[in-house]
């Protein structure tokens, strides 16, 4: 199958190329050059936002099927509509957090209705919308993916964000925050058990017209992700509780999934998937996900270096010194 890839380089679908060119695919990316695709695929280089090239080169390459994962916008969903619109089977990346950060029930299932709080969210919720009008009205193949938190070499996640520098704190033995408690459930799944939710979804009739939570069908929390991580680098350091809003208040830009997405419980049904894409049935641990990642950062010397007395530090010396505070009240 001739299948176009927009985007081919990052967290996703990097891996995702990787397993459609192992499967005898012939794999067109289409990206702006900045970073090299799996090594098989065909890189075709531009911008989607010059419409004048991206519609007649999409339509003048006749794809099979295509994979868009970097529409953010709804004016990129209608470029990509018009691009695509000859394929065969169209997959659309969204986010579960289209429902929501407040769900009105756990786990969720797609039948939630979409309430996104932010433009992030907000943005592939209506290009979600957009696809599935057009299903039903004009019979386009979409089939809508919507994952969560997806981890992998080129991208670690902890309770704060996506950032390197919480394993360079604990390989030197100092402390890294958390929010609250730490017990928030979350889903991690690593990149490699999602390439074949994508690749069992593509030309299967009965995923046309669907939409799909892509989650990891065993949930965890933060305080265990950290954990883990400790144990693969071989150092265990403390966990200094801190407020979702303390942190937001500190820094918006920085902070800003921590009060929605990464201090609530967040709990999304993999059961639908599971279901129609036997091939999606996740086998990496999350203890072996975090050490590849950790001995490829490490080997490759792309870990954040973090200065004594950075930001983390003071915010761990002020939660320290109300905890020591707190403890000298007498009730």
């Amino acid at each position: 199958m001739r299948v176009g890839i927009v985007g081919g380089s990052g967290n996703i679908s990097t891996s995702v190329v990787r397993l459609l060119l192992e499967q005898g695919h012939d794999v067109t990316c289409v990206t702006r050059g900045r970073a090299p695709v799996p090594e098989g695929a065909r890189n075709l280089v531009g911008d989607r936002e010059d419409l004048d090239w991206f519609i007649p080169t999409m339509q003048a390459e006749k794809f099979d099927a295509a994979i868009d994962f970097i529409a953010f916008h709804p004016a990129q969903g209608e470029a990509s509509l018009a691009a695509f619109r000859d394929v065969g089977h169209f997959i659309h990346v969204s986010t579960v957090m289209t429902y929501g950060e407040s769900p009105r029930w756990l786990p969720v299932t797609e039948d939630h209705p979409d309430d996104a709080d932010f433009p992030y969210a907000k943005n592939k919720a209506t290009i979600d919308q957009r696809y599935e009008a057009a299903h039903l009205t004009d019979g386009f193949p979409v089939t809508i993916i919507r994952p969560f938190t997806t981890y992998g070499r080129a991208r670690v996640v902890r309770q704060l964000g996506i950032d390197t520098r919480w394993f360079d704190r604990i390989r030197n033995g100092r402390p890294i925050l958390k929010v609250g408690e730490g017990n928030a459930i979350h889903h991690l799944l690593h990149v490699d058990d999602a390439a074949p939710a994508f690749a069992g979804v593509l030309g299967r009739e009965r995923c046309i017209g669907q939409t799909y939570n892509l989650v990891n069908p065993v949930h965890t929390t933060w305080s265990d992700v950290h954990r883990t991580a400790m144990e693969v680098i071989g150092t265990e350091v403390e966990q200094v509780p801190i407020s979702a809003d303390t942190l937001f208040r500190a820094d918006p830009q920085r902070f800003m999934l921590v009060p929605g997405n990464f201090s609530r419980n967040l709990l999304f049904s993999a059961a639908k998937l599971q279901r129609d894409v036997p091939e999606f049935s996740p086998k990496i641990s999350l203890h072996d996900g975090l050490a590849d990642a950790y001995e490829y950062l490490a080997s490759n010397d792309l870990i954040e270096r973090v200065p004594d007395g950075d930001w983390e530090d003071q915010l761990i010396g002020i939660q320290q010194d109300a905890a020591r505070r707190a403890l000298s009240v007498t009730f």
